[in-house]
């Protein structure tokens, strides 16, 4: 198991982003708490008082080019050998087709804001030759999903996204990313998913994903890197493992 030096945390304010803030705090790992309010610095307080290290970046990761060149000059200042990402920043976008200023935004936030903050790293990554990324595709990336198809349609983005940055990143060093699907968290995002009409039949507790992250960015080596995992899927098989069938876990049509 690798100890990280630093996790970079995306939508660290609420939901999932604050939940793995918080765990990987009271581990000893300093923690960068990213939103686009005063939520992240209040996470990072939380991990301060319970004696761990945090600090916060108040940022809408909507505004592309500002937040990569921030998270840039913060990377430069702040090099971390052994930094883990997760790209937990994302809102649900509109429940139809005729506003698309609202799918835009949607995306914008969704996909782009949270590429900006790994575009802003990765020359500190690369030059380490070491990261852990995950990111998140719940919600319609593996399915139809209607009542809120602008969502559903970045998180398709998002994991074609994170299949071609593993891509990218494979022979340049020890790098892995991964995009997960939590299930449905008892979250904010959950609240306002019922709120318009939405079933929701089985709930998943939130120290699942949170599970999933750390023995994630943690793990040695990983046989699914690249791949779009559930969380219930039997993913610990292939952490410090044996190599995910290549057919299994892939944004893909199948042939038959």
């Amino acid at each position: 198991m690798h100890k990280l030096d630093c996790v970079v945390i995306t939508g660290a304010g609420q939901g999932i982003g604050k939940a793995v803030a918080l765990d990987f705090g009271a581990r000893g790992t300093h923690v960068v708490c990213l939103s686009k309010s005063a939520n992240a610095q209040k996470t990072a307080a939380e991990i301060v008082a319970a004696g761990g290290s945090a600090e916060s970046i108040i940022a809408d990761v909507g505004q592309l080019e500002a937040t990569r060149q921030r998270i840039a000059d913060w990377a430069q200042k702040n090099n971390f050998p052994r930094t883990g990402l997760v790209l937990a920043a994302g809102c649900l976008g509109p429940q139809n087709y005729q506003d698309l200023a609202g799918w835009e935004e949607c995306y914008r936030i969704n996909l782009l804001g949270n590429l900006a903050v790994y575009a802003g790293l990765l020359p500190v990554l690369l030059a380490n030759k070491f990261a852990r990324i995950v990111a998140f595709g719940g919600g319609g990336a593996a399915y139809a999903y209607p009542l809120f198809p602008a969502y559903a349609a970045s998180k398709v983005a998002t994991v074609r996204a994170i299949e071609n940055i593993q891509e990218d990143l494979n022979g340049k060093g020890d790098f892995a990313a991964v995009c997960l699907a939590p299930g449905a968290n008892d979250t904010a995002m959950l609240k306002q998913i019922r709120a318009a009409g939405a079933e929701v039949k089985t709930t998943v507790a939130i120290s699942e994903p949170v599970t999933f992250v750390r023995e994630f960015l943690t793990c040695e080596s990983c046989g699914f890197a690249g791949a779009f995992v559930h969380v219930r899927d039997n993913w610990r098989d292939f952490l410090n493992g044996p190599k995910v069938d290549d057919k299994k876990w892939k944004l893909r049509r199948i042939e038959t």
